[in-house]
């Protein structure tokens, strides 16, 4: 027997034992991550060097926090650092953070140059779990950007505040909730004084 012919045989042999093998094998099911963790137990990846590499919402309980979901290549975003770094600052000695979270599925190094070049004085993460973005009521819940949930000292949200809400709005509620005074309903009609009242 030629011995091209027999190492055409032993491939072609070899090659169908591997085909069989891979037909018969099933599909792997998806990976099933589970329900979302609550919101007060989740890891993030930090993309700021200034911070540790992960940011864990555990190490803030007990805390009034704010989480801000937002992109880093939104020019009315990135304007707004600044203000929320004064948030910060003026309330950190009483028990607030301030982290941001990163809703963008671009290339994760790009991100994370635009993440470091914002001047935040808070950390931010970027969110690659979609279960966080779930376990603050997904998708429609985060329907501009940005979108900030506030949470009091328990973890649990106390407002939301979808897109761009006056700075002094936002600070009253932080200012009651880390008092734990109730947050004034904006929907709310204002009492008639007693003086005009009918």
């Amino acid at each position: 027997m030629n011995k091209a012919f027999l190492k055409f045989l032993i491939l072609n042999f070899s090659f169908f034992i591997l085909l069989s093998a891979a037909c018969g094998r099933k599909k792997e099911a998806p990976v099933d991550l589970g329900p979302a963790p609550a919101v007060s137990a989740f890891v993030l990846k930090n993309l700021l060097s200034e911070f540790p590499g992960e940011i864990r919402t555990a190490d803030y309980a007990g805390k009034v926090q704010l989480v801000l979901f937002f992109r880093s290549d939104d020019p009315a975003c990135r304007g707004s650092v600044a203000d929320w770094n004064a948030l910060l600052k003026d309330f950190s000695g009483r028990g607030f953070v301030l982290v941001g979270v990163l809703v963008d599925d671009r290339d994760t190094d790009q991100i994370a140059a635009e993440a470091l070049d914002l001047g935040a004085a808070f950390p931010v993460g970027l969110a690659t779990d979609a279960r966080l973005v779930d376990a603050f009521g997904g998708p429609a819940a985060i329907r501009a950007i940005p979108t900030a949930f506030l949470l009091d000292r328990t973890g649990n949200p106390v407002r939301i505040y979808a897109g761009f809400e006056p700075l002094a709005q936002i600070r009253d509620d932080v200012d009651r909730t880390l008092d734990g005074r109730s947050i004034v309903d904006r929907k709310a009609k204002p009492a008639v004084p007693e003086e005009n009242a009918p």
